[in-house]
């Protein structure tokens, strides 16, 4: 039961992330942040501006995850999503199993490309021998196949946009949960590293994001549910 005029906040340790629609158990920090292009307007004979003007917001921020014994990030997306990679991609990152019906081993696309009538480059698939390849019969110009297939994400630049969002439940009053949401996150980078004095691997992906809606209380969301549509 809530205390009257008495705040309850939330530490980290009572902050559950849902990625998609995946609660998330390695994530060890998020971060965000809003930027909005903002500048004076000034005018001849007047050293004061005389006005503000507003431009476009930009939202970005970065994860960091915990590495305990393989890349949980992309098993979690991969369950529901499938992405279009073209033939470069997966000449270099892909493989067979979800593609081609699936031989045993792992064995790269590019096995299954590098046929005796067209063999792809890996540095560029439409190259061969030097010269560009013509698409003809089966790989029609109008084929989608032709210049790729659909997969699951290899890497996290791969991974289409997704939602995350925070919930936060107190262990003092559990029904001032409140929660918030980054809207269209899309991954651009991935860093990673150890050393001989690090006790834990650790892996930052930095992201931009559509938008973030702030925190909220989960009474008001469920209250508003059947009239929310797409946030």
């Amino acid at each position: 039961m809530a205390i009257e005029n008495e705040y309850i906040s939330k530490s980290g340790t009572e902050i559950h992330a849902v990625f998609d629609t995946v609660k998330f158990g390695d994530l060890h920090m998020v971060k965000y942040a809003t930027q909005r292009d903002v500048a004076n307007v000034h005018v001849m004979g007047r050293v004061d501006a005389v006005s503000t003007a507003m431009g476009k917001r930009q939202t970005s921020g970065a994860c960091v995850f915990t590495i305990f014994q393989k890349d949980r990030l992309l098993e979690a997306i991969n369950k529901n999503k499938k992405v279009f990679l073209t033939n470069h991609e997966l000449l270099n990152y892909g493989d067979n199993k979800d593609t081609v019906g699936g031989q045993e081993g792992g064995q790269l696309i590019r096995d299954v490309f590098n046929t005796s009538s067209r063999r792809f480059n890996t540095i560029n698939p439409d190259i061969v021998g030097g010269t560009l390849t013509t698409l003809t019969g089966v790989e029609s110009l109008f084929n989608v196949n032709s210049y790729g297939a659909s997969s699951t994400a290899k890497l996290a630049d791969q991974i289409p946009p997704f939602d995350i969002t925070l919930v936060g439940i107190s262990e003092v009053d559990p029904s001032a949960a409140n929660t918030m949401t980054i809207h269209g996150v899309k991954f651009t980078s991935d860093q990673g590293g150890t050393s001989i004095d690090d006790l834990v691997l650790e892996r930052q992906l930095t992201f931009i994001a559509r938008r973030i809606s702030p925190w909220t209380p989960l009474s008001d969301k469920k209250a508003n549910f059947g009239t929310m549509g797409n946030k």
